[in-house]
């Protein structure tokens, strides 16, 4: 499977595109802004794309979703706790001063036990919310792209409205954790890791 990441927009989101390398056929995971890059990049690798899937609802990873979707006329996805943060994307980027494009059209809501499927290659949703309450988690074999709720040596912010601490510690133990050490974690910020390395070392699991 192809995996690329960028890094856009003055949050520095993670943004993936993953393919299928035999088909080329990939989607886009929470292309939050610099869409042009991340066109770009999809028509350097010669992808196409299926579906736009974001991890969760805000602004940070789907500022520029719209622009992304209407440029490859392609479904979004998300899960349906999280679609009131859609609906408030140009709020959510005024608090914080960072511009925005209009919300994305969602095609599809994301639940637990979903797949999200690109030629050959089947992702796995797991529901992880806390950090978000509609906050996904996409697994395939050994690799696992987690938004914002497990991070190389930290965890999701949970002190704003929406928000769980509790939940967000449930999401991690009881559904990142029972995956194998060496899957590799793909976050919504900062470094890849793996299990392994956050269960033995990341001081917020102790």
């Amino acid at each position: 499977m192809i995996l690329k990441s960028l890094i856009v927009g003055p949050l520095e989101v993670n943004c993936y595109i993953l393919a299928c390398e035999r088909t080329g056929e990939g989607i886009v995971i929470d292309p939050g802004d610099e869409p042009q890059e991340i066109l770009s990049a999809i028509a350097e690798e010669g992808i196409s794309i299926r579906e736009i899937v974001a991890t969760h609802g805000h602004f940070d990873h789907i500022g520029f979703a719209r622009e992304v979707q209407e440029a490859l006329k392609v479904p979004f996805a998300i899960h349906r706790d999280d679609l009131s943060l859609v609906e408030g994307l140009a709020d959510a980027g005024a608090l914080f001063g960072v511009k925005v494009g209009p919300p994305p059209e969602v095609t599809r809501f994301l639940a637990e036990g979903d797949e999200v499927r690109f030629g050959d290659e089947t992702l796995r949703v797991l529901h992880t919310p806390g950090h978000s309450l509609g906050g996904v988690t996409l697994v395939r074999n050994n690799i696992a792209i987690v938004g914002d709720c497990l991070f190389a040596g930290s965890i999701g912010r949970t002190d704003m409205p929406g928000q769980s601490h509790d939940l967000l510690m449930v999401s991690i133990w009881d559904k990142l954790l029972t995956l194998d050490d060496a899957t590799e974690v793909y976050p919504g910020h900062g470094p890849p890791t793996t299990i392994g390395q956050e269960r033995s070392t990341n001081p917020f699991l102790r």
